[in-house]
């Protein structure tokens, strides 16, 4: 297979999320015939309480680890597609779109913090959605969809008039 001229970007951050998104940003590179560029963003403003990273390098170095480790999972060996690897240091929303400056795609696997952390910290899902330079593909983490689809069905049933389930 020869890799077209095409790339979707993906951004890794050893989250679920993440992870779901690698697999099917792989998945479509390979259906396109296009180079898979991995984004991983880290940053480091000093020593913080009850953290155990102790300097930039090390923030750095456990960026590329994590980006090692989902790459290996997904990618493993395999030679298509080609397959192009960034850590950038910075506000992650902010190099995703950078990096997508010639992509086809950015696919970003969300969080699902709610609303109140967005609000604390911002989504780097929202900005990315308003400012990227290409379509994007936001997947939700599969546990926080999987209580979700969960929540939204009774519970149980109670009979109503003629059998049928009340409404309340």
């Amino acid at each position: 297979m020869n890799t077209g001229e095409g790339v979707i970007v993906c951004g890794i951050d050893g989250s679920a999320g993440g992870l779901r998104a690698v697999e099917w940003a792989f998945d479509e590179a390979r259906r396109r015939s296009c180079r898979l560029r991995a984004v991983t963003v880290w940053s480091w403003d000093g020593p913080e309480y009850g953290r155990t990273i102790g300097s930039a390098e090390e923030a750095r170095r456990l960026a590329v680890d994590i980006q090692d480790e989902i790459l290996t999972k997904v990618v493993g060996e395999r030679p298509e597609p080609e397959l192009e690897k960034l850590v950038l240091e910075g506000r992650p929303s902010e190099q995703l779109c950078r990096a997508a400056h010639d992509a086809d795609l950015l696919i970003l696997g969300s969080h699902g913090h709610g609303a109140f952390h967005d609000a604390l910290v911002g989504s780097t899902s929202l900005h990315v959605v308003r400012h990227a330079p290409c379509p994007v593909v936001l997947l939700p983490d599969p546990a926080r969809a999987e209580h979700e689809r969960r929540a939204s069905r009774p519970r149980h049933r109670l009979p109503g008039p003629q059998g049928g389930v009340p409404t309340f």
